[in-house]
């Protein structure tokens, strides 16, 4: 009964109190990044500003932006190899639900923005990654093994699709901020989010949220909606260029 009457004082005060001073405004440089078949990558940035009503005083611990970059998700498999009769075989095995682009830049150090809670809460920060892990048998479970999990982030960072960019965002004055993230050429396409997240004291006190979308364009999305939409055709046209390369290389090269 003390619990519950205590709760409902706390969940009265929260009411009572008023909402945050604070309004974060964020925009992207463009919202439709282009992938063709000379693309090497590209930049994309975030930029904005803290706003405060009149009858807000400035915090004296200043605020902490963290900007992420989240692509969509999708199952990717981890696996370990073992020395089996001489041989490495694959005995183990992880899937993970995991975004399929992951970037972070933070104002400070990552782990002095804010508390572990906040962090992981928030999911700044690769180590702070919320990953729904299968484990054989399709038992799937949220805190799994570190040493797949620990392979699989390194597997990420590796192949540049996950990046940290500790103190890259920078305030220009005490209400802009902008940061530039670097999209690899090896993005994969589709629709992502652009988080914005304002924190003072350890603590978010707003958040901004929008999307871009990466796509092919051009013979790359000809050849991508061909083999998406109409495999069969794909298939056939994939049948007819190699036996006419075959056939053309053994003229060419053909002993008289």
């Amino acid at each position: 009964m003390i619990r519950r009457l205590a709760a409902a004082v706390a969940l009265f005060l929260a009411a009572a109190l008023p909402a945050t001073a604070e309004t974060l405004i964020a925009a992207v440089s463009s919202h439709h990044v282009a992938v063709t078949s000379n693309f090497s990558g590209t930049d994309l940035t975030v930029y904005g500003s803290v706003e405060r009503d009149g009858f807000t005083v400035s915090r004296a611990s200043g605020y902490d932006i963290a900007v992420m970059l989240v692509g969509p998700r999708r199952t990717v498999v981890t696996r370990r190899k073992d020395r089996v009769a001489g041989l490495w075989v694959n005995r183990d095995w992880r899937t993970y639900d995991a975004p399929s682009f992951y970037a972070v830049a933070t104002t400070r150090p990552i782990a002095d923005t804010a508390p572990p809670g906040v962090l992981d809460a928030q999911q700044i920060g690769m180590e702070n990654l919320i990953l729904p892990e299968g484990i054989p048998g399709g038992v799937e479970i949220l805190a799994g093994a570190a040493e797949f999990r620990d392979a699989f982030l390194a597997q990420q960072r590796k192949a540049g699709l996950y990046a940290e960019y500790p103190s890259a965002v920078k305030f220009l004055g005490s209400h802009l901020f902008a940061v530039s993230l670097p999209i690899p050429a090896e993005v994969p396409v589709g629709r992502y989010t652009v988080r914005v997240v304002l924190l003072s004291d350890g603590s978010p006190v707003a958040e901004h949220a929008s999307e871009i979308e990466v796509a092919k364009t051009g013979f790359e999305q000809q050849v991508f909606d061909l083999a998406t939409q109409r495999g069969v055709i794909y298939g056939l046209i994939s049948v007819l260029i190699a036996l006419t390369t075959g056939w053309l290389g053994g003229v060419l090269f053909r002993r008289d």
